[in-house]
């Protein structure tokens, strides 16, 4: 259940926005939950979660997963709006 989509109505849209930034910018990298989160020395689980919108990543946490992604943080907090 890793890759479901996160249930919007339960989350806020820019937690909503966050989740498809990183699903999208990870499908296009071509690589596995799993494997982003050893690239990112993140825990498998914890990224997951973060990925479903679950989880919060810090600022640290962020920069690490975009580096993986071969991306910025800029690009998936892209249209990240306070709610």
């Amino acid at each position: 259940m890793p890759d479901d989509e996160p249930e919007s109505a339960e989350l806020d849209p820019a937690v909503v926005q966050f989740t498809a930034n990183l699903r999208k910018a990870r499908r296009r990298a071509g690589l596995t939950q799993e494997a982003v989160a050893l690239a990112s020395g993140v825990p498998q689980g914890h990224y997951s979660r973060m990925e479903t919108g679950k989880r919060d990543p810090g600022v640290r946490t962020l920069v690490r997963i975009a580096a993986a992604l071969n991306t910025t943080p800029a690009e998936l907090l892209a249209g990240v709006k306070k709610g």
